[in-house]
């Protein structure tokens, strides 16, 4: 089994938990609270996390109180995208959940397929694309009702999919590769990426994440803390390099990234929290107490509001940009599903 199946899949997929029943599901453990968060999407004041087990929780106050939102599914869940009500989560085994209130209610969408979906994106609200395990590529343009598969021949897993327009995107995964579409994804160019290795090779340099705050400028993340940055989206360069040695704090893979308020942010392995201005030429480590455990996902959103997930439920919550961050701490309230702080 590939390197991605042994990285992706126990850092973020954690496809070897627990399996908990219904008992366990009390006050005692609450699965949705003690397993790994992989995505974090932030709208206005609203918030919502995913997670292992089919988790969903969502707040409504910017981070102060949550709620344990009904999943359809037990399946891992990557990411999810909100839009004026309407939202979408990606998942493990083809899965794809929609909502048109604003999470109320989330309904499994029919993908035509069992990949996992380890990246996902919308450009308004019918415009979508979903990547994953095999090289899978969906997209949708009715919103998620209907899914066309536009997958590559090649079998390698692509982690992010990041669009600018409706027409022009990218992906990134497996051994570094980049791709780029400049008509909608009606054909998918593979550009030239400086860590892109050949499978035959025995070398790892998965690229995990993508960002872009402009439309000609972005960046991509990966193995061993490596970070591209691309100029008018043509050509990518290598601006912080694969750490030579793994016991070096740089060297811990880079999962997620977000702008904010002109600086750039990266999250990953081990309590990895790195900064940048908006440049995104010198990253550094952020002063925050970071648990030393992966984290997944970041988002920021208004008036400095800002949230990283990771594994263990782990919820980091920021109200100044990231100048700081406190970890959060809820419990179930009750026997229901409503969730409170613990001072």
């Amino acid at each position: 089994m590939r390197f991605v199946f042994s990285c992706l899949a126990v850092l973020i997929l954690g496809l070897a938990p627990p399996v908990f029943s219904a008992h366990a599901a009390t006050l005692a453990k609450e699965p949705a609270l003690q397993e790994n968060f992989y995505g974090v999407q932030i709208l206005d004041s609203q918030a919502w996390v995913v997670g292992y087990y089919g988790t969903i929780l969502h707040s409504k106050d910017k981070g102060l109180t949550w709620e344990i939102q009904q999943s359809p599914m037990r399946n891992s869940l990557f990411q999810v995208r909100l839009l004026n009500g309407q939202g979408w989560i990606s998942g493990s085994y083809g899965t794809v959940l929609h909502t048109t209130d604003g999470g109320k209610n989330w309904r499994a969408q029919a993908t035509g397929t069992t990949e996992h979906l380890f990246g996902l994106t919308f450009v308004g609200e019918q415009t979508g694309w979903a990547v994953g395990s095999r090289g899978t590529i969906l997209h949708t343009r009715d919103g998620g009702r209907s899914w066309s598969d536009s997958s590559l021949s090649e079998d390698l897993a692509l982690s992010s999919v990041a669009f600018v327009n409706s027409t022009r995107g990218w992906i990134v995964g497996e051994f570094g590769v980049i791709f780029q579409t400049q008509n909608g994804g009606k054909n998918w160019i593979k550009q030239k990426s400086p860590v892109e290795v050949s499978f035959v090779s025995g070398e790892s340099r998965n690229l995990f994440a993508l960002l872009f705050p402009e439309p000609e400028n972005g960046w991509a993340f990966g193995l061993d803390g490596v970070i591209l940055k691309t100029r008018a989206g043509s050509t990518w360069e290598v601006v912080r390099q694969r750490e030579k040695t793994s016991s070096s704090p740089g060297a811990n893979h880079l999962f997620a990234a977000a702008a904010f308020n002109g600086g750039l942010w990266a999250v990953g392995e081990r309590g990895t929290l790195l900064h940048s201005d908006a440049n995104g030429n010198d990253w550094r480590q952020a002063r925050a107490e970071t648990p030393r455990l992966s984290l997944n996902g970041i988002a920021f959103g208004k008036d400095g509001f800002g949230l990283i997930v990771g594994n263990r439920g782990v919820i980091l919550r920021t109200e100044d940009g990231g100048t700081t961050w406190k970890r959060l701490k809820i419990a179930p309230h009750g026997q229901g599903k409503r969730l409170s702080r613990i001072p």
